[in-house]
């Protein structure tokens, strides 16, 4: 690069509409897309640190010198995508792809009112555009990408197709492009991708559990059911086309796919390549044969699509059969629940404001066990008289919902669990709870309020709800831990946006501090999630006086070794006070067996 290519000089400027994966338009600061954008060229970046209501130095757009020897990566601090971007490192540089990491030109400002939580505020904009709360103060905050240029429009032509389309699904994982001339002679066709990336289905460890794969392989093939019924398919499907996010799968390499799926044999083709990869993941093994090690309702789904008698051709119905072999797997013919309890002041409080439930019936019918059962934990707020009032309101209100409406009917056979709506019941009883402590908060002139986390169980489903910071964890029967519920905290939020990392969050000053809570208002905002429950697998309610002095995989070893739920209560919280205990710690596991 010579010296002259990183200094601005005059230009003329080549106007072109900026196509997007789905064509929209070129990327505005917020994400959306929207508007036209030019063909435009690179520039140095001016570093700057922009802020509400200040003036922003304007520069001119120029070319960069025009390269003799080849398709050379643009330089560190290059503008381009209509300056949406710039260059802050090259990743790699090849004769036909350069690979750089992009940060965004403009800025967001995260609106400093936590019920608000808007990042799509503008350096123009005084105010919040969302909820008009000033945006003084406010740290500005630049978005990273991953950014890849080609020389080839090839590489980019299924995603023009795409666009032109507007296709949309949540099994798709869309790239942003768009076509500039950075060197003002030829164009540059770019694709915007997440930073980092997520996992491919080729990395991925393998054998994962079956019932996991073929969630996996359902999602894949609703996908694959979409993009055919719009003419798109691969002439090979791989292991490197599908990424994978925690429990969810997603098609992610468009470059090689083609306009062939009205063609009936390449459709059945790509269901049998998405079979042989799920199989892989499921088994480890490279080939398919009929004697791995699965799951019979799982062998039987590859059987129908990979031996030599094949009743399964479309991707529509090996979404049907993956899905219902999920099901049948995770449904266990009984279930026995096993339940540990246990709080405590802590080391440094003097009253303990947490409040725990724990109501349950068990009735076993023809040696089939039906469990129902309600478990929560309240963690009071607001100091003597006040944070263990309201969490106790709570409670009670819960129990009386559950005995009256739930377990009086289900001893007299009046409740049908198949049909029964368990999250409304769930949203209708914590919305009283919250009612019931807002009204008293009200009546007492306090500001009194509470954290709850809950779980109705029915059979070996889960329903969750939870307002505040208080956590419930599933520990599954093969020692993994994974938090269910989302804090409604300041550092929770200060993660999300990347400005602290969850061990930083431990020690921060203000992480105390939540957004939701029950009484505060008169209607709660709730979370809420499923989730089944197969033998082995421990449910895991607890305050933040235990997760906010204990690692997620401490947790995990202590319930691990622990006799009983009830031990593992126990060792939990003298594990939370041994680490220095300055809150009222309370924990319930539900286990499986």
């Amino acid at each position: 690069m010579t010296e002259s290519s990183l200094h601005p000089q005059p230009h003329s400027s080549h106007k072109k509409s900026t196509q997007t994966a789905d064509g929209t338009g070129v990327d505005a600061p917020d994400g959306n897309l929207q508007g036209d954008g030019t063909k435009g060229s690179a520039t140095r970046k001016r570093h700057r640190q922009p802020a509400p209501h200040a003036e922003m130095d304007s520069h001119p757009t120029v070319p960069l010198v025009a390269l003799k020897d080849g398709f050379r990566a643009l330089p560190e601090g290059a503008i381009l995508g209509d300056e949406a971007y710039y260059v802050v490192s090259i990743r790699s540089e090849g004769p036909e792809c350069n690979n750089y990491g992009v940060e965004e030109t403009q800025p967001v400002f995260p609106c400093p009112n936590l019920e608000c939580g808007n990042l799509q505020n503008l350096a123009s904009d005084g105010d919040c555009v969302a909820c008009g709360t000033p945006l003084n103060g406010a740290v500005p905050l630049h978005r990273r990408h991953q950014l890849r240029e080609y020389r080839e429009f090839s590489e980019v032509a299924t995603l023009a197709r795409i666009a032109e389309l507007g296709l949309r699904h949540p099994g798709l994982l869309l790239y942003r492009y768009f076509v500039e001339r950075p060197y003002g002679d030829e164009d540059r066709y770019y694709l915007l991708l997440p930073d980092p990336m997520p996992m491919l289905a080729s990395d991925v460890a393998v054998p994962q559990k079956a019932a996991r794969v073929l969630d996996w392989g359902a999602q894949l093939a609703d996908a694959l059911s979409y993009l055919h019924a719009h003419n798109i398919s691969w002439p090979q499907i791989s292991a490197e086309h599908i990424a994978l996010r925690e429990r969810q799968a997603m098609w992610i390499d468009f470059g090689a796919a083609q306009p062939l799926a009205s063609d009936k044999q390449q459709q059945a083709q790509n269901v049998a390549s998405l079979a042989r990869v799920m199989f892989r993941l499921a088994t480890g093994e490279d080939s398919y044969h009929s004697q791995a090690n699965l799951p019979e309702t799982a062998a039987n789904v590859f059987e129908q699509v990979l031996s030599s008698q094949v009743k399964i051709t479309t991707a529509e119905a090996l979404a049907k059969a993956f899905r219902e072999s999920a099901t049948a797997i995770r449904r266990p013919t009984t279930l026995h629940l096993r339940v540990g309890r246990h709080t405590d002041v802590g080391m440094i409080r003097d009253l303990n404001e947490d409040s725990l439930l724990t109501l349950e019936l068990d009735r076993v019918h023809r040696s089939v066990s039906q469990p129902l059962g309600l478990y929560a934990v309240a963690d009071g707020m607001g100091g003597h008289a006040a944070g263990d009032v309201a969490s106790g309101l709570v409670i009670n209100t819960m129990a009386e919902k559950m005995a009256n409406q739930l377990l009086a009917p289900h001893l007299a056979g009046s409740v049908d669990t198949d049909t029964f709506d368990a999250q409304r019941w769930l949203a209708d009883t914590v919305q009283a709870a919250n009612l019931a402590v807002f009204t008293h908060r009200q009546s007492a002139g306090t500001n009194m309020g509470t954290t709850l986390v809950a779980a109705l169980v029915i059979g070996n489903t889960a329903h969750i709800a939870n307002v505040g910071d208080s956590r419930a964890y599933l520990i599954s029967n093969n020692d993994d831990i994974r938090q269910i519920t989302t804090d409604h905290s300041l550092v929770e939020r200060l993660i999300a946006l990347g400005q602290i990392s969850p061990e930083e969050a431990r020690t921060h000053p203000q992480r105390n501090v939540i957004y939701r809570t029950i009484g505060d208002k008169k209607e709660a905002e709730i979370d809420f999630f499923v989730l089944k429950l197969n033998r082995g697998d421990s449910l895991l309610l607890c305050s933040d006086g235990l997760s906010g002095k204990m690692q997620d995989m401490e947790i995990r070893r202590l319930v691990a070794r622990s006799l009983s739920p009830q031990e593992a209560c126990e060792q939990l919280i003298q594990a939370a006070n041994d680490n220095g205990g300055d809150d009222n710690v309370s924990v319930i596991i539900v286990q499986a067996s």
